[in-house]
């Protein structure tokens, strides 16, 4: 099947990347010089990518740094069609400058609308994450930040004991966008979905071993953030043509395709739609389905979200 052109003109929302993660080689290099740090630039799983993030978070010292990263992602994205994101981004050893950075630098951008999932590592203790819901708050309270989620190792670090923290967020007015169903298997998506009230899960790959847990995805409408290169990358599948999002699109499950760590993977957004066209033997129409799962599952204004859905139907029009 030939794939449609125009894919980088096909309006898109990205719902999971991780705003370290995005950062250009170039841009590592630099920072890893300036602070006397040889950060690996490969890996092939995800206790490898864990601590590649590591670190490069530990390359970032002042504002400036964040709102550099922020800059050079939209630059990155709006080539890509992108017109919203959601970036996640860890506070726990930063102070709230550095996120009010980040802020100040999406408030800038023209072409890409940013808001931020404030997201604390599963293997940190609890009290971090309590800490990072306090800055979450002060940032909501401006607008920028629309999420708390979870990520990092999942084996030995299920979601139950943030209940309480998701709770809170939610009273807050936060939504819940936690990792789960990517290294450890459906068990981990029942638990983002019944201990932290899941909206969205980032990843989510894994529930198809459990055809119960994907009832529930489609009863209570939450939708899955997949990242296809990335799974591939940390041996979560051992081949795109094995990617469970076929089997999750003819389930019916809303998906989105989205790059998770595109600086350090090297890949980019359209990408990503290339080889979910190829995997789904995605028509036009079918391409315009995917972007329009990306704006419906994402956090974006009400407002935002009825320009995008226009803007794709107009795109799909085309065809």
């Amino acid at each position: 099947m030939s794939l449609p052109l125009g894919l980088e003109s096909l309006p898109k929302a990205e719902v999971h990347v991780h705003l370290t993660s995005t950062m250009r080689p170039a841009t590592l290099e630099e920072l890893s010089a300036r602070e006397g740090l040889n950060v690996p630039t490969s890996f092939n799983s995800l206790q490898g990518y864990l601590e590649v993030i590591r670190l490069a978070g530990e390359t970032l010292r002042s504002p400036d740094d964040y709102w550099r990263l922020v800059r050079e992602y939209c630059e990155d994205a709006a080539r890509q069609g992108v017109r919203y994101a959601e970036l996640e981004l860890s506070t726990i050893k930063r102070p709230y400058d550095c996120l009010a950075a980040a802020i100040d630098a999406a408030s800038r951008q023209r072409d890409v609308e940013i808001r931020f999932i404030v997201s604390v590592r599963r293997s940190d203790p609890v009290d971090n994450a309590w800490a990072a819901l306090e800055q979450a708050t002060e940032a909501a309270q401006a607008g920028h930040v629309v999420a708390v989620g979870v990520s990092g190792q999942e084996a030995g670090f299920p979601p139950e004991p943030f209940a309480q923290i998701f709770a809170e967020a939610k009273q807050r007015g936060l939504r819940s966008a936690p990792h789960a169903g990517e290294a450890a298997g459906p068990e981990s998506v029942r638990g983002a979905l019944e201990a932290l009230g899941a909206e969205r899960i980032q990843h989510g790959v894994r529930v198809v071993e459990d055809p119960a847990v994907i009832r529930k995805l489609l009863e209570r409408g939450v939708p899955l953030a997949v990242c296809l290169t990335s799974n591939l990358r940390l041996g979560i599948v051992p081949s795109l043509e094995s990617h469970p999002i076929i089997q999750l699109w003819e389930a019916g499950v809303s998906v989105s395709v989205n790059t998770d760590m595109p600086g350090l993977l090297g890949c980019d957004l359209v990408g990503e739609y290339r080889i979910a066209g190829r995997l789904l033997r995605l028509d036009r129409n079918g391409f315009a389905r995917l972007a329009l799962n990306s704006v419906e599952s994402s956090f974006a204004p009400d407002a935002l979200k009825a320009q995008l859905r226009t803007a794709i139907s107009e795109w799909d029009s085309k065809g």
